[in-house]
C-alpha cells in the first residue's frame, strides 16, 4: 500500500490547523489574578572593581565549603573504617 505525497501533507496541515495552544497551570492563576511578569531587566550594572570584590568573595566562599564538606567526608569515613577494623580484627565471632 503506498501512500502518495498529498496525503502526508494533508495530514499535516489539518494537525497544524487544528492545533491549540494549551495552558498549564500557572497560566490559568496569572490570568486568575491579573499578574504577569516580564522580561528581566537588570538596573544594576557592577562595575569591574564591584566584580572583582565579588569574585574573590565567591572563591572564598566556595574554598570554605569545599573545606567543610571534605572535613565531614573525612570524619565519615574515619568511623567507617574503624568499624570495618573493629568487625573484622578485634570482634571475635
Amino acid at each position: 500500500m503506498s501512500f502518495g505525497a498529498g496525503h502526508i501533507m494533508d495530514m499535516i496541515q489539518t494537525l497544524k490547523n487544528n492545533k491549540r495552544t494549551r495552558k498549564t497551570r500557572f497560566d490559568k492563576d496569572a490570568e486568575k489574578l491579573g499578574e504577569t511578569y516580564g522580561e528581566f531587566v537588570d538596573h544594576k550594572k557592577m562595575t569591574p572593581e564591584e566584580f572583582a570584590a565579588f569574585q574573590v568573595r565567591f572563591k572564598e566562599q566556595k574554598r570554605k565549603e569545599r573545606k567543610r564538606f571534605l572535613w565531614v567526608f573525612g570524619s565519615i569515613m574515619l568511623v567507617i573504617i574503624i568499624v570495618l577494623y573493629y568487625l573484622l580484627f578485634v570482634y571475635n565471632w
